[in-house]
C-alpha cells in the first residue's frame, strides 16, 4: 500500500489534468517505505505488488539477550481495491536471519517469514483538504520457527499469533500530508501459552512532494505496554524518499531503533509496481 502526496490547491486539477495526459497511475494509498497507514485508499479495481528488503544492526536476540544484525526480505506483499473505499492486502515476508551472534559459533541462521492479511475501510473521504478517515484491521499468521532442526531457540520469530485493529487519520496540509495511527495491538506469548500482551499501537507520518517524482518521508511508529520476551515494546524512527510518478516506484528510509529491543541503525529499501489500475 503505497501513496501519492496530494497536491496543493488550486493546482490539484492542473496536476490531474497532467496526470493523466501522461498515462500515469491514479494516485494510490501508498505506504512503502513506512509503517504508518494512510487512511486514503486506491480507486477500484487497483492491484499493487510491492517487495523490500529491510536490515538492522545490533538487535537484541528475545531469547538471549545478545545483540546481532538481522535482516528480512524480500517482502512480498499484493494490494487490491474491490471497492474505492476498501483495501485487502497479503503479504509475505519471505525469509528473515541473522548475523553476528555471540554464542553460534559463526553460524548464521535463517527462515521462513511470518504472513500477515489486513483490510483497510476508508470511512471518510476528506479530500485534497479536510481529514480522510479510516480503520485497519490484520492479523499476523506465524510461520518463522521457535527453534532450528536440532531444537536449539532460533530468536528470529515468536511463532505466535499477532492481531490488531487501528483508527486511521489522513490530512492534507498543501504538499505536505500528515497521517496518523492509533489502536489495540494484540500479541500472544512466547513462554506461557493461552496468555496475551496488549498494546497501544501507533504511528505518525509526514510526506512532503517536493517534485512530482520525489517525495520526502518521515515517521515515528512502534506499540507501547505491558512487555514480556517475544513480546515487546517497539518503537523506531525511519527517514527516506520515494522516486517515480508512473506505475513504478522505488523507495529507501534510514531505519533507527528508538528502544533497546529494536536494535540501533538500519535500512530499508524497495519498490512498488501497480499492476492494474482503471
Amino acid at each position: 500500500m503505497v501513496y501519492l502526496s496530494s497536491v496543493k490547491a488550486p493546482l490539484g486539477t492542473i496536476a490531474c489534468a497532467l496526470l493523466v495526459a501522461a498515462g500515469a497511475a491514479p494516485a494510490l494509498a501508498q505506504t512503502r517505505p513506512l509503517l504508518t497507514e494512510p487512511a486514503v485508499t486506491a480507486p477500484v479495481g487497483t492491484l499493487v505488488f510491492e517487495t523490500g528488503f529491510d536490515v538492522i544492526t545490533n538487535e537484541p536476540s528475545y531469547v538471549t539477550g545478545t545483540p546481532r544484525d538481522s535482516w528480512a526480505g524480500p517482502l512480498l506483499r499484493l494490494v487490491y481495491s474491490p471497492a474505492a473505499s476498501v483495501e485487502l492486502d497479503l503479504e509475505w515476508v519471505a525469509r528473515v536471519g541473522e548475523w553476528g551472534e555471540e554464542g553460534r559459533n559463526g553460524a548464521q541462521p535463517s527462515d521462513w517469514g511470518d504472513v500477515t492479511l489486513r483490510a483497510k475501510w476508508r470511512i471518510r473521504d476528506g479530500g485534497a483538504r479536510r481529514p480522510t478517515i479510516g480503520a485497519r484491521f490484520g492479523v499476523t499468521l506465524p510461520e518463522t520457527s521457535f527453534e532450528d532442526n536440532q531444537s536449539r531457540p532460533l530468536g528470529l520469530g515468536p511463532n505466535t499469533l499477532r492481531t490488531y485493529a487501528e483508527a486511521l487519520l489522513t490530512q492534507p496540509l498543501g504538499r505536505v500530508r500528515v497521517h496518523a495511527n492509533a489502536g489495540l495491538f494484540l500479541f500472544d506469548e512466547v513462554y506461557r501459552p493461552h496468555e496475551q500482551r496488549d498494546f497501544l499501537s501507533y504511528g505518525l507520518a509526514v510526506e512532503w512532494e517536493l517534485t512530482p517524482r520525489l517525495t520526502l518521508l518521515g515517521e515515528v511508529s512502534g506499540r507501547a505496554g505491558n512487555a514480556a520476551p517475544g513480546a515487546e515494546e517497539r518503537s523506531e524512527a525511519r527517514a527516506g524518499v520515494r522516486l517515480g510518478r508512473g506505475r513504478v516506484r522505488v523507495d529507501a528510509a534510514v531505519r533507527r531503533g528508538l528502544k533497546r529491543t529494536d536494535g540501533r541503525w538500519g535500512a530499508t529499501a524497495g519498490l512498488s509496481w501497480t499492476v492494474a489500475s482503471r
